[in-house]
C-alpha cells in the first residue's frame, strides 16, 4: 500500500465529518416557506401565554407537532386540523383535498378549552352538526355527529408538549 493512498480513507472520513453539522442543520430546517410560518405562529404563542393560538400552528404543521409533540403519532395523525376560522376532522380534511376542496367533504367539530388544577391545557373535540351564526367559524354545536376525544398538553420548558391523544370510540360521549 503506498503512503498516498493510506490518505485516502482518513481524508474521507474528515471530509464527511466537516459535512455533518451541515447536513444535519438541513435535516432541522423546515420543509417548507407553510412550515416556517406555523413554527413561527407556535413559537409567538408559546412567549405570550397564548395556549389556544398555539393549537391553531401545532394542529396544522406537522413541523410544529414534531417539535412540540411528545405522544405517539403527533406527527402523523393529528385528529383536527384548522381550515379558515374552523376545526374539521383530520380525516375530512383529507378527503376535501382528495376531493378538490370540496366543502361538502368537510367535518367540523366543536373545541372546548379547558385548564386543568395541574396546568395541563385539555382541549376537548367532537364532530357535529352546527346552526351557523354571525361569528366566525362553524356557529352553534346542534348535535354531535361522531366519536371526538380530548388532547392533553402540558407546559415544558418554555412551550406546550402534547402528552395525551385520546380518541373516543364510537358510541362514546
Amino acid at each position: 500500500m503506498k503512503k498516498s493512498e493510506a490518505w485516502t480513507p482518513r481524508m474521507l472520513a474528515a471530509a464527511l465529518f466537516a459535512l455533518m453539522p451541515a447536513a444535519s442543520a438541513i435535516a432541522d430546517e423546515p420543509a417548507s416557506e407553510s412550515d416556517r410560518f406555523f413554527l413561527d405562529e407556535a413559537a409567538s404563542a408559546c412567549r405570550s401565554g397564548d395556549f389556544p393560538a398555539f393549537l391553531w400552528p401545532f394542529a396544522n404543521s406537522s413541523a410544529v407537532r414534531a417539535r412540540y409533540g411528545a405522544a405517539a403519532g403527533a406527527s402523523d395523525d393529528f385528529p383536527i386540523v384548522m381550515i379558515d376560522y374552523s376545526y374539521v376532522t383530520r380525516a375530512s380534511e383529507r378527503l376535501f383535498e382528495a376531493n378538490g376542496g370540496d366543502p361538502r367533504q368537510l367535518v367540523y367539530v366543536q373545541v372546548d378549552f379547558s385548564t386543568g388544577p395541574d396546568g395541563v391545557e385539555r382541549v376537548d373535540w367532537a364532530p357535529g352538526r352546527f346552526e351557523p351564526d354571525e361569528g366566525d367559524g362553524p356557529g352553534t354545536l346542534i348535535e354531535k355527529t361522531g366519536p371526538g376525544g380530548s388532547l392533553h398538553f402540558r407546559k415544558a420548558a418554555d412551550c406546550w408538549q402534547l402528552t395525551q391523544d385520546i380518541r373516543n370510540k364510537a358510541g362514546a360521549p
